[in-house]
């Protein structure tokens, strides 16, 4: 037992060839007859892997995921402005007259041709045998000068009573065109309303999740503020992108209108998700 232990204290010294000559003499020997000494030995020549430190590579996960939550958030911020800016230079701007949209309207037996004025943009809906045309710009076009000369819009006569302009204010369509005898009814269109109750909807869940997860963190409710929490991040996002991309709330393409609007609001959502847990880690 004394030699094992003479042994074991000068192994590390014998592993690394470090021991003189008469001790590499003597624990040679002894693991020539020491069973256990030699596993030690072996055991001890064998390379261990260093395993970085707990701490450590808590450290770096840590800096790698808050470098992620960074990069998230700044991507979703850029990405929704990029998307607002272009929601608003696209914008239909409604032209109110006949006058502004159309250089002139020349009218033949079998068609009617639309002389648009420059940068101008017609819409055309068919109701029975009547057609509503309505006219827009946008900031882009204006700014751009999309159209350097006036375009041209021709509408076929066939089996139509009457082409009416729609100035979307309400003041009385426009008569374009009418069939002899056909006697065109008194009548105006607004623009469509319904991106106003998208908004109030928006606006009204925003204010009382907001009073839901103020109560629920009172009471100390953890686990229910938390998703309260996250739908009132949801619903304030909505409201930030319809303020951002939405209004004016009156539109003439609602379905565009909410298209970028939806847009906004995940990248929203998106950042203040991002920006949520960083606060967290915090």
């Amino acid at each position: 037992m004394k030699d094992c232990g003479i042994t074991r204290d000068l192994l590390p010294l014998y592993t690394e060839n470090m021991a003189s000559e008469e001790s590499t003499a003597f624990v040679k020997a002894h693991l020539e007859t020491c069973e256990d000494c030699r596993k030690a030995y072996e055991e001890m020549k064998t390379p261990v892997k260093a395993e970085p430190a707990a701490p450590l590579k808590t450290v770096r996960k840590a800096v790698k995921k808050r470098g992620l939550l960074i990069a998230g958030l700044i991507a979703c911020l850029v990405a929704a402005l990029l998307v607002g800016v272009l929601a608003r230079l696209t914008k239909p701007i409604v032209i109110h007259s006949a006058y502004e949209a159309f250089e002139s309207v020349n009218i033949q037996p079998d068609r009617i041709c639309l002389y648009q004025t420059q940068n101008t943009n017609l819409i055309a809906e068919k109701e029975g045998r009547i057609v509503y045309v309505g006219a827009y710009t946008t900031l882009w076009d204006q700014w751009t000068g999309k159209q350097t000369a006036s375009l041209s819009t021709e509408l076929e006569l066939d089996g139509i009573d009457a082409i009416l302009f729609e100035p979307y204010d309400g003041t009385d369509h426009e008569i374009l065109y009418q069939r002899d005898g056909y006697a065109v009814e008194a009548g105006f269109a607004l623009p469509r309303l319904v991106m106003n109750y998208y908004f109030l909807i928006a606006l009204v869940g925003t204010i009382l999740l907001a009073g839901v997860w103020f109560v629920l963190r009172l009471l100390k409710k953890e686990k229910a503020s938390r998703v309260f929490g996250i739908l009132l991040l949801l619903a304030a996002s909505g409201v930030l992108a319809f303020l951002f991309a939405g209004f004016p709330a009156t539109t003439i393409a609602p379905v565009r209108e909410l298209a970028f609007v939806c847009i906004i609001a995940v990248l929203l959502f998106g950042a203040g998700l991002c920006a949520r847990a960083l606060l967290r880690k915090e």
